[in-house]
């Protein structure tokens, strides 16, 4: 099948991040071991009188939780502060989860209830931490909410009033108290570690309204919860007789369930979608159901798609694995490809991977991030599309399709042998683990605020995107110390480029190879270059990058902290590398002659410089 190319009707900005991950080294997988993900219930504090049910600190928090555990087995949910049974149902979905209990004022208070509650139910709270908890009701006044206040005002259901004396049912507490002001909390909760925070920060100015707030008592939180992941490969602990959830479908090939209703609604390239199809062949489909067994790329396709492994699945022979489908919470879902083989009913080698969908409602609009996890791969190919003992042949892809926000896009060794080692490999440093992430519809590298993620190596950072027209401009955001090398693997040539706009803003363009690099002239951020005008009308396969203030101390995980924008030579999919330099080892030589042409063009891209920049800032 061949499909039409699509172009942008407007130019699409592609982001990339390389962060400073572990290298990824390939190697045997450790098989899975199914253990307990963590479960975070969130409540929040002050009082529906005071209007501030919805407080921003803790929804902050959540949020920054989430981005921290991209990867991990996790599942986090923010309560208003009354709501107890809300909490106590949230834990209560799993039947084995490390429980983590957080509060805040009101909600500290709360926490303990829901500890209480869930002490009832034969359930342990692994860990609880309170943030200056706040009791109202009782003979205490608290702020504006005096004790007949909360008789009056609250419903016995969610009053706060009673002693604080953490339940036996909770393994470790954690109060965190502050002396700096404002409404006085707990400073005394029985059974918890009682710190001051202003002491433990040495910061005298935290009181009961910023401490939800402090970012280095998030960071404390956040370094907290991430400790207690439990290191497996795959989501687990979904129920159902292989953990993994309900059979998605009986044992077929080509197959796909009914429609699939969802509690969470997809942006998918800027259609919303609230129900799915799941397919037997390694895949889900929204609008209809899709039965094709040959991966053809994800370009033309009839369906939008997302495949962590689209490739000819056959689950009828009585020793493979099936497809499952769990949705455990109101914003998760989760479909396994346990062990399943290939066409015609072979198990001889089978394959083990993993789709999660998150409904991201901790952000603001309507935004989804997908994971694709990876756990044993042996085979690539059914018998049908030119395999032989599930290898050769058209081989299987990963990836998801384009739309009118997006590109269609596929994982680095898709279509070949090498599709085998992306559960050795990840664009997020855990190996088997890739993530992206939908904001508004838009996929990943769209946006300046979303990069397309590298693919991490012993060698540098690997990049694939695939561009529908040389108009496009393809921005990298790697991690900086002095400098970095570009290079072509594979595709177009670099036609053109943009650095941005940071500390002194001048940087040295090198030419020629990696390992004998020219120095041609210094150049400026914000200003667009192009290789043809130095003479490169095919563009380059390589150029070098140095001068990057190390003083400017960027944070390699900021995924804004500095963006660079490439264009190429020609439309079609390209693979390049991006190496930090953290030595400078090259004195500066004489000026190469096409510096004097690269002098000219910076009077030439100056009128454009506002423009480029304001794009760079996410402003049309």
């Amino acid at each position: 099948m061949t499909h039409p190319s699509t172009r942008c009707t407007l130019r699409c900005l592609v982001l990339l991040r390389a962060a400073a991950f572990p290298l990824l080294l390939l190697g045997t997988v450790a098989p899975s071991v199914v253990a307990a993900p963590i479960v975070v219930g969130i409540m929040e504090g002050y009082s529906f009188r005071q209007g501030q049910e919805n407080t921003i600190g803790m929804n902050g928090l959540n949020t920054d939780l989430r981005n921290r555990m991209v990867g991990q087995n996790y599942y986090s949910r923010v309560f208003e502060w009354g709501q107890v049974d809300e909490a106590r149902n949230f834990f209560n979905l799993f039947e084995s989860s490390t429980n983590y209990l957080l509060g805040y004022s009101r909600g500290g208070y709360q926490a303990l209830r829901v500890a209480n509650a869930m002490l009832a139910d034969n359930k342990t709270i692994t860990r609880l931490v309170q943030l200056d908890p706040v009791r109202c009701g009782g003979t205490v006044t608290y702020g504006a909410d005096s004790a007949s206040d909360c008789v009056t005002i609250f419903p016995p259901s969610i009053q706060s009033s009673g002693p604080q004396v953490v339940p036996t049912n909770v393994g470790s507490a954690t109060n965190y108290y502050q002396t700096g002001g404002g409404i006085t909390g707990e400073r005394n909760v029985t059974g918890a570690a009682n710190v001051n925070v202003n002491t433990l920060l040495g910061d005298s100015a935290i009181n009961h309204s910023t401490i939800d707030d402090n970012v280095h008592l998030r960071r404390i939180i956040l370094d907290d919860v991430f400790s207690r992941k439990d290191n497996n490969r795959l989501m687990t602990g979904l129920g159902g007789p292989a953990g993994f959830g309900t059979l998605a479908m009986t044992r077929n090939d080509d197959g796909s369930t009914s429609v699939i209703d969802l509690p969470f609604q997809i942006n998918l390239n800027g259609s919303k979608y609230s129900s799915m199809y799941v397919n037997n062949n390694g895949n889900v489909s929204f609008g209809n159901a899709f039965g094709a067994y040959t991966p053809t790329g994800f370009s033309g396709l009839p369906v939008q798609m997302i495949a962590p492994m689209w490739s000819d699945v056959d689950t009828r022979c009585g020793n493979c694995g099936e497809v499952y489908l769990s949705v455990p919470t109101s914003d998760t879902a989760v479909v396994t490809w346990n062990n399943v083989g290939f066409f015609s009913s072979n198990a001889s080698k089978t394959n083990t991977f993993q789709l999660i969908i998150r409904d991201r409602n901790d952000l603001i609009g309507s935004n989804t991030d997908v994971e694709f996890r990876y756990d044993t791969l042996q085979w690539t190919t059914g018998d049908a599309s030119g395999g032989t003992g599930g290898l050769g042949g058209a081989a299987a892809f990963a990836g998801y399709t384009g739309g009118g926000t997006g590109v269609p896009q596929t994982l680095i060794g898709s279509g070949t042998a090498d599709v085998l080692t992306l559960n050795q490999r990840s664009n997020i440093g855990i190996d088997g683990r890739w993530n992206f992430a939908f904001r508004e519809g838009t996929t990943p590298g769209t946006d300046i605020n979303n990069p397309l993620l590298p693919d991490v190596r012993t060698d540098g950072w690997h990049f694939q995107f695939t561009t529908t027209d040389t108009s496009q401009l393809v921005w990298s955001d790697p991690e900086v110390v002095f400098g970095y090398d570009y290079r072509i693997t594979s595709g177009a040539n670099f036609q053109s480029f943009v650095l941005p706009v940071m500390g002194d803003n001048i940087y040295q363009l090198w030419l020629g190879t990696a390992a004998s690099p020219v120095y041609v002239a210094d150049i400026l951020g914000g200003s667009l270059y192009s290789f043809s005008d130095l003479g490169f009308n095919d563009g380059v396969d390589y150029f070098g990058i140095r001068g990057v203030e190390t003083a400017l101390a960027i944070d390699p995980n900021d995924v804004t902290a500095f963006v660079t924008g490439l264009g190429f030579s020609s439309a079609g999919t390209v693979q390049w590398t991006q190496s930090p330099l953290s030595i400078d080892v090259s004195p500066v030589p004489e000026p190469h002659a096409t510096a004097l042409m690269l002098a000219g063009l910076v009077t030439v891209v100056a009128a454009g410089r506002r423009r480029l920049r304001a794009q760079a800032q996410g402003d049309t």
